[in-house]
């Protein structure tokens, strides 16, 4: 006669899974019809739930990617309980770790430092996070979303940092998870999401002015997040706030006499001395990293040019014209062609309102020639652009149909459908300006079709 203890064990790892699913799906405000789609069934996922149904492995797994959890956070207990054990660093999965992903995830750090976004792909790809140490969950999981975000693939990048910043909340390190929050804000920012890329960065400040996150770096890049997301919202007090800060914090690195390296090392003895020995290393390695270094100056760059255009908003062309131009000084020092060609048609255009039309005519062709050195066709049509609209104040108009038709090739070629639809409602301004109604409404509708969305 066949014992009830195999259906009774059967029956209660159905219950606890069931029930951990159903947990983490209310806390996410998900519904049952959202975590089934397009795979299985709401009575499905109803069975699963109510401990019904023990679901295979392969439906464990599908189910704990669309919840952005790792598949043993479903199998461990609750997820309460599953939190406990990950935070002192073991798991039923931690007892036989792979000793090379270590190093794995150390190599693919540095490639994706490099720009090799691909080749730190490859080499991630054979890992089973399911396989891995809680730590280095977090590790691969950040990792997979800053490859996303280097290949502008926002969206992957928010599934993968969202899995991240569990992960580091699960091990209760608010350093891991504001980190992992940061880049989330900024995947968020770049599909357009400006309010969730806000709420997520003053989760990140909230860290930093508590003295969570020692690391003045960090702050640097928050403050700059902040500020370009009050940009976007239209809050340019806020904006101006915070560009502020990160200037500071940047000059202040630089006036207490420390190299960059220097810096880094500090901060690397920092982590050691607190206990924090993988952050200890990443600094170290950070310290002998030269491209790290430039990144954070063109990151200062870039913040000038940003100053720039918030005081443009504003109408204060003095301030914006001193900081575009201070943008261009410390770009090309760092021979960044395509960042310092952007920061110049910005003065370009600002001079033609000015009207300096000599003066912007040289800026625009210098911003034209540096952005066709380095090849960025997005730049290149922006660039263009400028060198249009001077044509056009000129009164040559026959010159400023043929660059901005040049110009609008390159965007079309381009990944950035808004900047596309916003040159080509641009141009159709222009036309209607000059009474060619009928080829006005031919780019509007161009516009539109690219996905045009007129400003309130």
């Amino acid at each position: 006669m066949q014992t009830d203890e195999p259906f009774n064990t059967g029956k209660a790892v159905a219950t606890r899974v069931g029930m951990n699913i159903r947990e983490i799906r209310s806390k996410l405000v998900m519904t049952q019809a959202q975590l089934a789609a397009p795979d299985f069934s709401i009575s499905y996922i109803s069975a699963i739930e109510r401990g019904k149904i023990r679901p295979s492995l392969k439906a464990l797994s599908l189910l704990a990617r669309r919840l952005d959890v790792p598949i043993t956070l479903l199998l461990e207990g609750s997820p309460s309980i599953a939190a406990e054990i990950r935070a002192a660093g073991f798991s039923l999965i931690d007892a036989d770790p792979d000793r090379d992903i270590d190093v794995d995830l150390l190599q693919a750090k540095v490639l994706v430092q490099q720009g090799a976004w691909r080749q730190a792909e490859r080499l991630l790809a054979p890992i089973q996070p399911k396989r891995l140490t809680t730590d280095l969950v977090y590790r691969f999981y950040l990792l997979q979303g800053e490859i996303h975000f280097g290949a502008n693939e926002y969206q992957e990048a928010v599934v993968d940092l969202r899995a991240a910043v569990t992960q580091g909340e699960v091990l209760k390190d608010n350093e891991y998870t504001e980190r992992a929050r940061n880049l989330l804000g900024k995947a968020y920012f770049l599909l357009n999401n400006y309010t969730l890329a806000l709420e997520n960065h003053l989760q990140c400040l909230t860290a930093i002015e508590n003295g969570q996150i020692p690391d003045p770096f960090f702050s640097l890049d928050v403050y700059r997040n902040l500020a370009d997301d009050y940009f976007r919202l239209e809050n340019l007090e806020k904006a101006l706030t915070y560009y502020h800060h990160a200037v500071a914090m940047f000059d202040g690195m630089n006036h207490n006499s420390k190299s960059f390296a220097q810096k880094y090392m500090e901060i690397s003895q920092n982590y050691k001395a607190a206990g924090k020995l993988t952050m200890a290393r990443d600094f170290a390695i950070r310290s002998l990293a030269l491209y790290n270094m430039r990144d954070e100056q063109k990151l200062v760059g870039i913040i000038h040019q940003r100053l720039g255009k918030t005081f443009e908003r504003q109408n204060d062309l003095g301030g914006a014209e001193q900081e575009y131009r201070r943008a261009i000084a410390l770009l090309h020092e760092l021979g960044d062609a395509v960042s310092a060609s952007t920061s110049q048609t910005s003065l370009a255009e600002l001079l033609l309102k000015h009207g300096k039309r000599a003066e912007a005519e040289k800026e625009a062709e210098a911003a034209l020639s540096f952005a066709q050195s380095g090849e960025d066709v997005q730049v290149q049509g922006q660039a263009l652009i400028a060198l249009a609209y001077i044509r056009h104040q000129a009164g040559d108009f026959k010159a400023c149909d043929e660059l901005f038709t040049q110009a609008l090739e390159l965007l079309d070629s381009s990944h950035d459908h808004e900047i596309t639809a916003s040159a080509y409602f641009r141009f159709a301004n222009l036309l209607e300006e000059r009474g060619e109604i009928q080829r006005s409404l031919h780019l509007i509708k161009r516009a539109y079709e690219r996905g045009f969305v007129p400003t309130t």
